[in-house]
């Protein structure tokens, strides 16, 4: 029985630890982890289009109770309720990780749309599933493999539960839990994160939990705790939404070149990926279609057993990829004028200081503070900065846009999705030195010029 107790406890400490760390990697970047919600609602994917519009509040739902969920499972707090949640997300996420790894990028699924008719339309496939954000981006296989992993450990934590061993920790097990816990997490900030704060996070947590233990023996005790947990959660997720991550995972974080974030494999002297074509020719002895790619056709299409025997059917096939290679990390920032012409370069390479003002939606961009952005462009202009707005909208709208809030800079075009990734405020300011991102601000957090040339 005791050998059975520590598998129980070794398994909640482990299962438990990476929830903490998976909920909060998911809280710091929760519209992040809402745009992922958002792909696989759609109707090539899960067909759920509707969820769409509660996918940020579901983003949060997910991201808190994951971190909850992972303390009551090191704590020991309501065993049988904390361990069939467990069980049933732990369900779900393979079943959607499985799913995710299986679809067929080149095929197609049947729907109804909104007149209730039957169409049919290609596979909408989420490269990745999102676990852990941008922090550690899996294959959706890696996703399921992990996901595998954790069901089977989640199995001795039901059994636990349900054959009365898992109980609230008492002192001697609280200590051994909550120190083991932190070790792991620590671990896996330092090593896989390159981020602290989670074994902070998780410290305040317990102490949280505990701490209110401690005071109230109550019926609802462990209700309560569950409850000062989740007020810790919400405040973390609190400032992140209103602000920015804490930590940045993207190829716009502070530190990080644009420039050469930007730059192909060749420039780089890297490999890059190679793709191949889909070619179809069918056998004439037996009429069956075979898939030859284009780089193996190059080789096969003068021999006479080839030449002899096949018919070609289409050229037109779908592109695949035949060998991993490097990709730049940035493949469509572009700074596009009312011409169409790309500005990037020019932008870049600039030798000084250059503030872009971001917004990934234009016509839901928040004005609240547009008049400090004002300040601040017309003081750094003044200092010698280059100042451009960059918009998801066309020239003809960040024209009235420029004209209805007397905006003293130039306002370009860029793609939506990926203004999206370099700032999830909207609108918000980054700082650029040499294509080199300096620092980066959200809409109400836009720094008086006077303050920030003091710093």
């Amino acid at each position: 029985m005791n050998a059975f107790n520590a598998i129980v406890k070794a398994c909640r400490l482990l299962v438990g630890s990476l929830f903490i760390v998976s909920g909060l990697i998911k809280a710091n970047d929760a519209l992040g982890f809402m745009y992922k919600l958002e792909e696989y609602f759609e109707p090539g994917a899960l067909n759920f289009p509707g969820l769409s519009d509660v996918a940020l509040p579901l983003s949060v739902f997910i991201c808190v109770g994951e971190i909850l969920l992972g303390v009551a499972l090191v704590l020991g707090a309501l065993p049988k309720l904390t361990s069939t949640l467990t069980a049933a997300i732990m369900a779900f996420f393979t079943w959607l990780t499985w799913y995710t790894a299986n679809c067929d990028p080149f095929g197609t699924k049947m729907i109804t749309d909104a007149a209730g008719n039957l169409i049919e339309i290609s596979n909408q496939c989420v490269l990745a599933c999102g676990c852990f954000g941008n922090a550690i981006p899996l294959t959706p296989y890696e996703s399921f493999i992990k996901d595998v992993v954790l069901s089977v450990l989640t199995v001795p934590v039901v059994w636990g539960a349900f054959a009365g061993v898992t109980k609230l920790n008492d002192r001697k097990d609280g200590l051994v839990m909550i120190a083991g816990s932190l070790i792991l997490i620590y671990a896996f900030g330092e090593w896989m994160l390159e981020w602290n704060f989670p074994v902070l996070f998780a410290a305040i947590c317990y102490a949280v939990a505990e701490g209110l233990k401690k005071r109230w023996e109550g019926p609802a005790q462990e209700w309560i705790m569950a409850a000062a947990v989740t007020v810790v959660c919400l405040v973390f997720q609190f400032v992140t939404l209103n602000h920015l991550p804490m930590k940045d995972y993207r190829p716009y974080a502070v530190g990080e070149s644009i420039v050469e974030n930007r730059k192909s494999a060749d420039e780089l002297g890297l490999e890059p990926p190679v793709y191949a074509t889909q070619y179809t020719f069918r056998n004439t002895t037996t009429g069956v279609d075979t898939l030859v790619l284009s780089s193996d056709w190059l080789r096969i299409y003068n021999e006479p057993w080839f030449k002899n025997h096949y018919e070609t059917v289409s050229f037109d096939g779908a592109e695949v990829k035949v060998s991993d290679g490097y990709e730049p990390r940035i493949m469509d920032f572009q700074i596009l004028d009312a011409d169409g012409s790309d500005l990037s370069d020019d932008f870049l390479s600039y030798d000084g200081d250059v503030m872009l003002y971001v917004s990934k939606d234009l016509e839901a961009a928040n004005t609240e503070n547009q008049t400090a952005m004002n300040a601040f462009a017309k003081a750094s202009a003044a200092a010698g900065w280059k100042n451009i707005g960059l918009t998801n909208a066309p020239a003809d709208q960040n024209e009235a846009f420029r004209t209805t809030y007397e905006v003293p800079y130039d306002m370009f075009t860029c793609d939506q999705t990926e203004l999206k990734i370099v700032i999830r405020s909207n609108p918000g300011l980054v700082w650029l030195k040499d294509g080199i991102v300096q620092e980066k601000w959200s809409w109400r957090d836009v720094p008086a010029w006077e303050d920030f040339v003091a710093q």
